[in-house]
């Protein structure tokens, strides 16, 4: 009987002490599932609120899955993700028809950067060479398909564009003769300069287009709008904390991205500029976005910007802070 009461009182103790410490709001705790198309800058908003733990501070359990843009839209519609941060395929559906919606943004300018082989010494020279992207209609398709008409090429014809992975698997493909180019993020660039691949673009310079976010349903917006709005302010979080705290982000880049600190800090100075503090992004970037889309897809009828963002618990969450 001793040792069954004193069990039983250390099992008291033990959850008496545990509730102190939250451990009923951690059982509680919602499931956030977040779809990404792959690892890079692009999503660090999000990579740094799961790390800072302010997802937990809105009581969710948020995990992070890799996917392919497209699969990430259908998983995300059929409900087997929650978020997705497939900008460009999120708004491309949206577009069609499908009934998502973008509710914050995270990165409004592109992040990436085109970078060749050494040997590549002009946009001229992409005549007859190999593009990589991590997968067809994606944002890195889309990026790779501007830049070729930049430099005067026709992207169906010019060049062969083929799927060859998510950006470091890239970034080894054209190091190793596999692919000659690649629109990549720009944490990877600068380690691709480092190992002798010459920078031909900067994305940033010739399009200003919205390049993350977070996309949600409309099914998802209506039934479970509290939720949404707890991971919309937690990445809020995630990028002002980015923006202000500098030497604890680098750190952070180097073990998520797998990158020299020397490469976190040059990409971190190139791109933290491009991030929203408060998730809007601008009409003029959302009307080229949708321009493209609508060009791209053979679409005439006019797409209003209501059918692809909503930004009202942007708004909302702006109005609490102000209180």
């Amino acid at each position: 009987m001793n040792r069954k009461n004193a069990f039983i009182a250390l099992v008291g103790s033990l959850w008496f002490c545990l509730s102190l410490h939250g451990a009923p709001a951690l059982l509680a705790a919602e499931r956030a599932m977040i779809g990404t198309p792959s690892r890079g800058l692009f999503e660090f908003p999000v990579v740094v609120a799961m790390r800072k733990g302010f997802f937990r501070d809105e009581g969710l359990n948020a995990d992070k899955v890799q996917m392919q843009p497209a699969i990430g839209v259908k998983a995300l519609v059929s409900g087997d993700i929650d978020y997705l941060l497939a900008w460009g395929s999120t708004l491309r559906a949206a577009v069609t028809g499908v009934p998502v919606k973008v509710v914050t943004g995270m990165a409004s300018k592109p992040l990436h950067v085109f970078v060749v082989r050494g040997e590549i010494k002009s946009g001229k020279d992409l005549k007859g060479k190999t593009i990589g992207v991590d997968s067809f209609a994606g944002t890195v398709d889309y990026l790779a398909r501007v830049t070729v008409r930049h430099f005067g090429l026709d992207p169906d014809k010019d060049v062969k564009i083929i799927v060859s992975g998510e950006s470091p698997v890239r970034l080894a493909a054209v190091k190793a003769g596999a692919i000659d180019a690649t629109a990549i993020d720009v944490a990877f660039a600068v380690k691709a300069e480092e190992e002798g691949m010459r920078r031909l673009l900067n994305l940033a310079d010739i399009i200003d287009l919205p390049l993350s976010g977070i996309g949600v349903t409309d099914k998802k917006l209506q039934t479970d709008r509290e939720q949404v709005k707890k991971v919309v302010r937690a990445t809020l979080r995630g990028t002002r904390f980015m923006k202000e705290n500098r030497a604890e982000t680098l750190q952070m880049m180097t073990d998520y991205l797998r990158i020299t600190p020397s490469q976190a800090a040059k990409a971190y100075d190139a791109a933290i500029g491009s991030f929203a503090a408060d998730g809007f992004v601008s009409d003029k970037g959302l009307l080229l976005d949708v321009q493209l889309t609508r060009e791209r897809l053979k679409l005439t009828k006019e797409i209003p910007l209501s059918q692809v963002v909503d930004w009202s618990l942007l708004r909302e969450i702006k109005e609490e802070k102000a209180r």
